[in-house]
């Protein structure tokens, strides 16, 4: 794939649900599909080939419901889970699930011509459904859900109210969060710390940002960023090499960078964004690069070099960039729900927008020189 050429991919309902998918080599991400029409909905699997630029794909069905959001087993290279809604028209109402598949192949790639033309006249196949997690009350949304960084038979999933931990092998729950008090702030999201044990999830509520330790059920915040933007908290990641630093991205348009030590006030700001962020990532690799998508239609690729100039142990690093919006990636046309970076190439990512495009792109060459040389 060409530095200055993305590789578009379209499908065909309204998608805002996109994951990397880990363990592989291959650079490949699932896409969940949000359609309301009954036994229609579909994950995609995406790989690029890097070597000529191609795209391969495989298609199954997702008969459950519309998916809200997709993550990629870290453990499993062929598992995933869905945060997905369905209607049921003998009682009127939507009920919220997350279930947990199988791909039965993780093969994209045809090995011949024959193979090729084979995969292109197949229809969606089926995946291999494991499990299905309900609420408790069937009206109570799901936010998300997350595998447990190191634990392979554990999710946390985020409900209106709470954050619960279940078993996988029985769906029951384990332990639960819930906010002290009658706070009538809902939870909007949240993600693991990949830092401090494996044990603290954080999550978004309303403007706010409250970390929990799930080892027992809880009502107290381990710690919290309160007022972390000025209108609603969207998303939040972790710097994966810094254990006390996390990105948040919001309503107003901000790209906060917050050290939760002190979470007064932000250690980096950007407001690049003419309307609201949906979605914040880290590059695994070198913390100064993040991804943003919003409601411009816009994916950005920021540099936060100012904080990233020294190691943990204060020696400074001569490899950063400037600070600010490295590229503008302009070719959706709606609302970029997701920014991913691929799991096995650290200079690609995929953005992808709710009118059913997958936007697949790397960092410019000067920009990956500078970092490495």
């Amino acid at each position: 794939m060409d530095e200055g050429n993305s590789i578009i991919y379209g499908l065909d309902h309204q998608t805002r649900a996109l994951s990397p998918q880990y363990e592989s080599d291959a650079i490949r991400f699932l896409i969940g599909t949000q359609s309301l029409k009954p036994q229609s909905n579909q994950v995609h699997v995406v790989e690029l080939e890097e070597d000529t630029g191609a795209l391969h794909t495989k298609v199954f069905k997702h008969d459950i419901g519309e998916i809200w959001h997709l993550r990629c087993s870290p453990h499993d290279v062929a598992s995933l889970l869905t945060t997905h809604n369905a209607y049921d028209p003998e009682t009127s109402q939507c009920t919220m699930g997350v279930s947990i598949f199988k791909l039965p192949t993780v093969e994209v790639i045809p090995k011949n011509i024959d193979d090729l033309s084979a995969i292109q006249s197949r229809n969606a196949e089926d995946l291999e459904h494991l499990i299905t997690i309900t609420p408790q009350k069937p009206e109570e949304e799901i936010r998300c859900a997350e595998w447990h960084p190191t634990d392979s038979s554990r999710v946390g999933v985020v409900y209106e109210n709470c954050v619960t931990v279940h078993d996988l092998s029985t769906g029951a729950p384990l332990t639960s969060a819930t906010p002290e008090g009658k706070s009538r702030l809902k939870f909007t999201g949240g993600k693991w710390n990949p830092h401090q044990g494996h044990c603290q999830f954080a999550v978004l509520q309303d403007m706010h940002i409250k970390c929990y330790d799930t080892r027992t059920d809880c009502s107290k915040a381990a710690w919290s960023i309160d007022n972390a933007h000025r209108q609603l908290a969207r998303d939040l990641d972790f710097n994966p090499n810094r254990q006390f630093h996390l990105a948040s991205a919001g309503d107003d348009a901000a790209l906060n960078i917050w050290d939760y030590r002190n979470g007064k006030e932000p250690i980096f700001s950007r407001t690049d964004h003419s309307h609201w962020v949906w979605t914040v990532r880290y590059n695994t690799y070198h913390e100064q690069l993040l991804l943003t998508g919003s409601s411009d239609a816009r994916a950005l690729l920021t540099a936060a070099a100012s904080i990233c100039d020294t190691d943990e142990d204060g020696k400074r690093l001569s490899q950063v960039l400037e600070d600010g919006v490295l590229q503008s990636y302009e070719q959706h046309e709606d609302s970029v729900y997701c920014a991913e970076w691929s799991a096995a190439e650290p200079w690609t990512f995929a953005s992808l927008s709710y009118d059913a495009r997958l936007v697949l792109s790397r960092v410019p060459r000067h920009f990956k020189y500078k970092i490495l040389l």
